[in-house]
């Protein structure tokens, strides 16, 4: 199962967005913004740049939302169809 590390921020929220719309199974851990704990080691060892959101799928730890949103894209194969692939990507290196 994944597990979204993230907090109720805009670029939190829309790796939910994206779990939802490709139907995959999630779990979030809450990483509490206001109390630090982006800080703590267990966090920095899943993203040393201290910031959510952060994504594990078994083996493969990802950060940055836009990395994350292309990694999901990839794994279920939509939202990137052909010939707009790079309208895509453009939109999401904004």
């Amino acid at each position: 199962m994944l597990r979204l590390y993230a907090w109720h921020t805009p670029n939190g929220r829309k790796i939910s967005v994206m779990l939802e719309e490709c139907a995959l199974p999630y779990e979030i851990v809450k990483v509490a913004l206001a109390k630090g704990e982006q800080f703590t080691p267990a966090f920095t060892a899943l993203n040393p740049n201290q910031k959510i959101p952060a994504l594990v799928d078994g083996t493969v730890a990802l950060a940055e939302s836009g990395a994350i949103l292309i990694y999901l894209a990839e794994k279920t194969g939509r939202f990137l169809p052909g010939a707009q692939r790079y309208a895509v990507l453009q939109w999401l290196s904004g």
